[in-house]
């Protein structure tokens, strides 16, 4: 991976992990989820814009708070659970947003 696509992970507290043929990105939600996700990195900006446009923000809150009085850590309320999967959602397509703009000044 490049460093002007690594520097635009990290500007938005990003952290990057990069192992063979993906990577990993990861970052602490607003209540305290520690989200990750990987994808290939090959083509790796259209990957992200796509994760981020498929990321279903109820799905997962629905497994949140079917999972909320099993793992240790996961706020018993629900809204906070769907506020933060709401917040995920904005912080992936701000992360694609980003790194969309990058294509663009390429060309």
């Amino acid at each position: 991976m490049n460093k002007s696509i690594e520097k635009i992970c990290e500007k938005l507290d990003w952290s990057i992990n990069e192992y063979k043929n993906d990577v990993e990105l990861e970052k602490f939600s607003p209540a305290g989820e520690d989200f990750f996700f990987c994808v290939d990195k090959k083509d790796f900006i259209n990957n992200v814009v796509e994760y981020a446009e498929d990321f279903d923000a109820d799905e997962h809150a629905e497994m949140w708070i079917e999972n909320r009085h099993t793992v240790s850590g996961v706020p018993q309320s629900i809204r906070t659970l769907i506020d933060d999967a709401d917040a995920i959602k904005e912080m992936l397509l701000e992360l694609a947003e980003n790194l969309k703009r990058k294509i663009k000044t390429r060309r």
